[in-house]
């Protein structure tokens, strides 16, 4: 959600659907159309949208109005952070494993005690054998972009990447140009492996 290009009208509450679980809790998740993550409760989206972009008041500028928490510059996440990185993550993020996020940590990818920021594209959530794995198992790998796309490299090199669920995957290119500066073929065997 940008200003300017697009106005948004947040009302009251959502009508004939949504409703919060007895003794539960329900959480809000606005996604791009990519399925990146830019809010996570309806009191955050009413701030936001209500505020517009605050560098720049007048309609037109592009800047983004919606997004994760900022950085924090403590050890500890803060409660919004915890709240984004749960609800983009919504499982343990290791490769194949699918923990419920209830019984996961948010874990900095990059350790803090190494100059990784407290900041949502440094969190994901893993369950606590990934995260002992993540923090003490030597020659483990784990990288993350700022879109929570995780990538984990194994010590004998085997690397695997989870996203977010919803999160999409960058579309493939148009075409690509043959090796003689041709034009691009369109046989079956000379498409890139995806």
């Amino acid at each position: 959600m940008t200003c300017g290009n697009r106005r948004t009208r947040v009302v009251g509450p959502v009508r004939g659907g949504l409703r919060t679980p007895e003794g539960g809790s329900a959480t809000l998740a606005l996604t791009e159309d990519d399925g990146t993550l830019r809010a996570t409760t309806l009191d955050q989206l009413r701030r936001l949208a209500c505020r517009g972009c605050p560098a720049h008041p007048a309609d037109g500028c592009g800047c983004p109005v919606l997004d994760r928490p900022a950085a924090v510059d403590t050890y500890e996440h803060s409660a919004a952070q915890d709240v984004f990185v749960h609800t983009r993550d919504r499982t343990c993020r290791f490769p194949g494993c699918g923990q419920r996020v209830g019984w996961a940590d948010a874990d900095h990818v990059i350790p803090h005690a190494h100059g990784g920021p407290t900041d949502c594209a440094n969190l994901c959530c893993l369950c606590r054998s990934h995260h002992r794995l993540q923090t003490s198992a030597p020659d483990w790998r784990f990288e993350m972009s700022a879109d929570g796309v995780l990538t984990v490299t194994t010590p004998s090199g085997t690397t695997r990447t989870t996203r977010p669920p919803g999160v999409r995957p960058p579309p493939p290119p148009e075409s690509l140009p043959s090796l003689d500066g041709g034009p691009p073929s369109d046989r079956a065997e000379d498409a890139p492996p995806y």
